[in-house]
């Protein structure tokens, strides 16, 4: 049977992991390390300057979970000191979507995926656009993802198959707020930008100054991963490709250095 680690930035009571992490079990032997609270907009940040603290929770709906007090992607190292042989690793269904660069790089879920990539394993990272109510409160979503984890799970399941195609490092999977059996799934490229970042300055009650950061959404490129699960409603299926400089990428740096 073949051998899954899933984990994510929510933590280890959001509806995504847990209804997901039922689902993989089923056909798969799964562990879930996970951090043990909220540590979404961590991006790929691993904890190198203080030790982590681990806790084994034993056997759960027939999978094993372990919390930590680090980031996600050390969710990857961890993972590696308890199971062994690991088949591939699953970041996810995180509460909000993740697509663009803009919101992968930031993404404490996409950065798991990226860090197992990074260490040579197939990794999907899967998301889904939620109310704002939802962004930080996950394990109050009422949402069943039944749909959700079925696509994931057979995604999971044909890499596990085939491996992943030559030169992709890992998958970005979105899906749309609502979803049904004829939700259509497309192959995007992730846009580059899709919030612009808007500074608010505020006073607090003892008058100081304070700021506050959030993001306004922009418009789509027509074909893009947001455009296809902001506007059209459909699931996003984008390659992750980490090594993406062409040797005449280098070739040009060069020349232009020396011109």
């Amino acid at each position: 049977m073949k051998k899954i680690v899933l984990t994510n930035d929510d933590g280890p009571y959001s509806s995504g992991l847990l209804k997901l992490a039922d689902t993989l079990a089923k056909d798969m032997e799964l562990i879930v390390v996970v951090p043990d609270s909220q540590r979404s907009a961590t991006g790929k940040a691993l904890t190198f300057n203080r030790p982590i603290r681990v806790y084994e929770h034993g056997e759960k709906n027939g999978y094993r979970l372990v919390t930590h007090d680090g980031t996600p992607a050390d969710s990857v190292p961890l993972a590696q000191e308890f199971v062994k042989d690991i088949d591939m690793f699953v970041s996810g269904i995180n509460s909000g979507a993740n697509i663009g660069y803009q919101s992968m790089l930031t993404s404490g879920t996409v950065g798991a995926a990226f860090e197992a990539a990074m260490q040579g394993y197939p990794a999907l990272a899967t998301s889904r656009v939620v109310n704002p109510q939802e962004w930080f409160n996950p394990r109050d979503s009422r949402h069943e993802y039944a749909r959700e984890c079925e696509i994931t799970r057979d995604i999971v399941k044909w890499v596990l198959k085939k491996g992943l195609p030559e030169g992709i490092d890992a998958l970005n999977l979105n899906f749309p707020c609502e979803i049904d059996a004829d939700t259509s799934i497309i192959y995007t490229k992730p846009t580059i930008v899709r919030m612009s970042n808007d500074i608010e300055r505020r006073l607090d009650p003892n008058g100081s100054p304070y700021y506050w950061l959030r993001g306004v959404e922009k418009e789509a490129a027509e074909g893009s991963d947001a455009y296809e699960v902001i506007t059209n409603g459909n699931i996003s299926l984008s390659p992750i490709v980490i090594e993406s400089a062409r040797n005449e990428d280098v070739e040009n740096l060069r020349k232009f250095m020396v011109d």
